[in-house]
């Protein structure tokens, strides 16, 4: 990726009744830039209140030594939503991950979630998640 140069944000995903809103994103183990964070496609909007993070590990990642799918907004590590031990990669079923609810988050601007996911050890062979944001729209109320 280019530095130093304007990063376009998606648009924010924002029902204006007051309904839940949500965000999803599969990833694969051997998804091109997964290892760097792949962006969802919508923004969670300013303001939005996030309360629900879940990760639902479809297909065991089975590297070698370590798996450590994390969910985030921070460049440095993506991982302030869903952080290393929260999930564990290694088997199948939903985990709510407590990480990453409220508004801190999106209280600036609209902001882009990214899920990474690394690895050590053997190189993983399977893997799959889906991450499932639940949030309300931002809107004053």
């Amino acid at each position: 990726m280019a530095t130093n140069t304007a990063q376009v944000v998606p648009a924010a995903r924002q029902d204006p009744r007051q309904v839940a809103n949500t965000l999803k994103k599969t990833v694969n183990y051997n998804d091109a830039g997964i290892a760097t964070g792949l962006a969802f496609d919508n923004a969670l909007p300013m303001g939005a209140f996030i309360f629900q993070v879940l990760v639902e590990i479809v297909v065991a990642f089975n590297a070698g030594t370590t798996n450590v799918l994390t969910v985030g907004t921070v460049s440095t590590a993506y991982n302030n939503m869903v952080a290393a031990g929260d999930v564990n990669e290694a088997a199948t079923g939903v985990t709510d991950v407590l990480t990453g609810r409220g508004r801190a988050l999106t209280a600036a601007a609209d902001i882009v979630p990214y899920v990474k996911f690394t690895e050590t050890g053997t190189a993983a062979t399977t893997g799959q998640a889906i991450v499932a944001l639940l949030f309300d729209g931002g809107w004053q109320s």
